[in-house]
């Protein structure tokens, strides 16, 4: 098996420290990220003229601090990614070896409503669901599962297909063995190196629409930090007090990269083809 290239490995250890960070930064520093401070409202970073000691990266509209609320934003928007990566993933590796293996009427039907899920534009129906239910951090991790289980399904299943005619299945189901076997035993850790790349670009791309719908109002709710809703408080202070959306969104564009980095590395070990994820 392929080692993990140099920069996998630097993404890597980049996302452990940036997780370190995020879990555990807020709690070190004794700081509550919803305290405001209004006379210390839009206090510029350390290096600038009228910095106020103990706010190194400058304050917002409120005077809360931004490194505390950048770092307790991350603990949110990692959590959403993280969360609703590894569970659209792991629907979508169960419908793609059910169908896959299965095939017939049962594959057609999941095949299908996969189909008519992504016919759907995605915003249109995070709008609608939110607009019935309302907007908090389950709501999200569940419209983000739903928004990504398509991809890991059709993958699995074109993988299922291929392999249910490979020698070693044919003698499981030879020996006795029922399908449950079959799939759990045989077909899962076939599947597994393709799904763990999937779920690693998938972690970076559903924080990013995260960090989109809180921007736009349709994701976490408000007082509670993610980069998306920092970056929504300074949209209108990008010419007065630039530093407010820069942390944010500086935060999301390294782990983003850092992501795709580590996916990348993983494909390679994985040998995973462009044409497997599609």
């Amino acid at each position: 098996m392929t080692r993990l290239t140099t920069s996998a490995r630097i993404a890597l250890a980049g996302l452990i420290l940036l997780g370190a960070a995020v879990a555990f930064g807020p709690l070190l520093l004794s700081a509550d990220p919803l305290e405001q401070h209004l006379a210390d409202g839009l206090a510029p970073p350390f290096w600038m003229d009228g910095a106020i000691s103990g706010h190194p990266l400058g304050t917002d509209q409120l005077g809360r601090d931004l490194l505390v609320r950048t770092l307790a934003g991350g603990r949110t928007s990692l959590l959403v990614g993280f969360v609703a990566a590894t569970l659209a993933c792991a629907l979508g590796v169960v419908a793609g070896l059910v169908a896959g293996y299965l095939g017939g009427p049962l594959d057609r039907l999941i095949m299908g409503v996969g189909d008519l899920w992504i016919a759907f534009p995605f915003l249109v129906l995070a709008l609608a669901a939110i607009t019935v239910v309302g907007s908090s951090t389950p709501v999200l991790i569940v419209l983000l599962t739903l928004a990504g289980w398509v991809t890991p399904a059709r993958v699995t299943r074109a993988l299922a297909r291929r392999l249910k005619g490979e020698d070693y299945v044919s003698a499981a189901v030879g020996f006795g063995g029922g399908h449950r076997y079959v799939l759990t035993r045989h077909l899962l850790p076939a599947v597994a190196g393709a799904n763990a790349v999937i779920w690693t670009f998938m972690v970076g791309a559903l924080i990013l629409i995260e960090g989109g719908l809180s921007f736009l109002g349709l994701g976490v709710r408000p007082p509670t930090p993610s980069w998306g809703t920092i970056l929504n408080d300074g949209r209108d202070l990008m010419e007065t007090a630039w530093w407010v959306p820069l942390w944010p969104g500086l935060a999301l564009t390294l782990t983003v990269l850092l992501v795709n980095l580590l996916g990348d590395g993983l494909r390679r070990v994985f040998d995973v083809k462009e044409s497997d994820r599609a």
